[in-house]
C-alpha cells in the first residue's frame, strides 16, 4: 500500500489560506486535503517567515491577526524540513540554472530530494522553471489533490 502524497508547497498558496485573493480556494483544498489525511504537505523552514511577511504587509492585517495565522498554521503541522547540506546545494544549482532566488529553488529543492510535487500560485516562477517535472502552478485541476482520485 502506497504512503500518502507528498506535496511541498510554497508561501505564496499558504498565505491565501488566511487572505482572500486569487485561488484561494484552490489553495485552501490542499489545506483541506491535508488536514483530512489524503495529502502530506511539506515546506522548508522558510516558508514561516516568507507566509508572516507576506501577511505582514496586507494592510487589513492587524498584528493579533499576524499572530494567530502564524499559530494557525502551526497547528496545522505541515512537515517542516530544516536545510541539508545537500538540499542547499541543490537549491544552489536551481537557482543559477533558471535565474530564480534561492528562497523560491529552496522549495524546489526539497521537492527534489522528496520526489514530491511543488505547487505555486506564482506565474512567474513557473515561467521560469518551464517544463520542470514537479513544479507545478495553482488552479491547474489536473494537480488538485480534490480531484486526483
Amino acid at each position: 500500500m502506497a504512503g500518502k502524497e507528498k506535496i511541498v508547497v510554497d508561501a505564496s498558496v499558504v498565505t491565501k489560506w488566511f487572505s482572500l485573493e486569487e485561488d484561494s480556494a484552490e489553495a485552501l483544498q490542499y489545506k483541506e486535503s491535508h488536514v483530512e489525511g489524503g495529502v502530506e504537505l511539506i515546506a522548508p523552514a522558510l516558508l514561516l517567515y516568507e507566509v508572516a511577511n507576506a501577511l505582514n504587509y496586507k494592510p487589513d492585517f492587524t498584528e493579533e491577526d499576524l499572530k494567530e495565522s502564524m499559530r494557525a498554521l502551526e497547528d496545522l503541522s505541515i512537515s517542516i524540513k530544516l536545510p541539508t547540506k545537500d538540499i542547499m546545494e541543490r537549491a544552489i544549482i536551481i537557482a543559477r540554472k533558471y535565474g530564480i532566488s534561492i528562497y523560491d529553488s529552496s522549495y524546489i529543492a526539497l521537492a527534489e530530494s522528496l520526489n514530491a510535487r511543488m505547487v505555486t500560485s506564482d506565474k512567474r516562477l513557473l515561467e521560469k522553471m518551464g517544463d520542470h517535472p514537479l513544479v507545478h502552478l495553482l488552479g491547474n485541476p489536473k494537480k488538485n489533490p480534490a480531484e486526483r482520485q
